[in-house]
């Protein structure tokens, strides 16, 4: 039976999950606060490792146009090196990690899958950006991420609907969020861009933001550097309300006003994307998907979100959405409301075999 290492590399962590062909047999997570910590953990790893897997599937943000799975190898290596310029908070610790795990599993295959890879087919007037052609052609480009998340969520879509081609408004809501608009099961518009920075207020990202104001800052005296730490450490959410997460923030919306304006602009500018794809649709929707943490857990946000949009005729059943139910529009509402948990480790494994082994 053959068996796969996932790992998926965050800011701050590494989950990874071994699979005997699509079973799990071990989950977990490492707490990461330094470049150091992932290799440490990948060492800690290896020795809870009884076999050796036979491929190690890595999770890579930004891929710019490269698809994946792409076999790792030292001309991959450079690639992967490249990119990390593009993106150095996730790409960086992403190289790191596979650069370990190529000395501690040296004998399995070892494969890099793409965050972006799902949107690579988006049209390429949803791609550009209003400013000098040059740029775009060197590839300053809308490129979208939680990619392995959607690929997963419209995985199970299609099997709940049983349609091949469904259209669909996915929402991945956690520390970072954003969302997607699949038209006959393709991709066709997100909300990041070229980087996670972009579109949706997240926990700690500012999401859409004018550049003028990122001007403004550099005119005050911060740095690139520092302007790079405050965009993606100090802001959003928890810089709006003095929170450290969401459910804080739920916990404290009724008695502080920050913490409800925070929440208000976090539902404002939502309705705002679900408005937009909406008609980029052409009001042809099968379902809502909500998926991450807050589009897992909080009922609270999908019923908000949800009676703001009953206009459309969406109708959900309280007490399916408060038990976090997989289904929780009613019957008689003609676009389904589903709640999905997303599983990026499975969907890396499934790429796997159904592209390369």
């Amino acid at each position: 039976m053959r068996t796969f290492l996932c790992l998926n590399y965050g800011s701050s962590s590494l989950k990874y999950a071994l699979f005997e062909e699509t079973k799990a047999v071990l989950r977990g997570s490492y707490e990461c606060r330094r470049l150091e910590d992932f290799e440490r953990a990948l060492e800690e790893l290896r020795k809870n490792i009884q076999s050796v897997p036979c491929a190690v599937a890595h999770r890579v943000v930004h891929g710019m146009e490269h698809t994946s799975p792409m076999p790792i190898r030292e001309e991959s290596l450079k690639i992967l090196e490249e990119l990390a310029q593009i993106n150095p908070l996730h790409n960086a610790i992403a190289l790191k990690g596979i650069k370990k795990s190529l000395q501690v599993f040296p004998e399995s295959k070892h494969f890099a899958l793409f965050d972006t890879d799902f949107h690579r087919n988006m049209p390429p007037y949803a791609r550009i950006y209003g400013i000098d052609y040059s740029l775009y052609q060197k590839g300053i480009k809308r490129y979208g991420f939680h990619g392995l998340s959607y690929s997963y969520l419209l995985r199970k879509s299609k099997e709940i609907l049983q349609k091949e081609k469904p259209n669909l408004i996915m929402m991945h809501l956690g520390q970072g969020c954003s969302l997607c608009a699949v038209k006959d099961g393709l991709s066709v518009e997100t909300s990041m861009g070229f980087s996670p920075l972009e579109g949706l207020l997240m926990v700690s990202r500012p999401g859409d933001i004018d550049a003028g104001i990122l001007l403004e800052l550099l005119r005050m005296g911060y740095s690139p550097e520092e302007l790079n730490h405050a965009l993606y450490y100090r802001s959003g959410l928890s810089a709006m309300a003095d929170v450290s997460n969401f459910k804080e923030l739920l916990a404290h919306m009724d008695s502080d006003n920050r913490a409800r304006l925070a929440f208000d602009a976090f539902i404002h500018r939502l309705l705002k994307y679900v408005g937009a794809y909406w008609f980029l649709l052409q009001g042809k929707v099968d379902a809502l998907v909500f998926s991450g943490g807050i589009g897992e857990n909080s009922w609270e946000v999908r019923k908000v979100i949800c009676e703001k949009l009953s206009f459309l005729r969406i109708e959900i059943d309280n007490n399916a959405n408060r038990e976090n139910k997989e289904l929780i529009s009613t019957p008689q509402s003609p676009v389904k409301v589903l709640v999905l948990k997303t599983d990026e480790e499975l969907e890396m494994v499934l790429r796997l075999l159904e592209q390369i082994l």
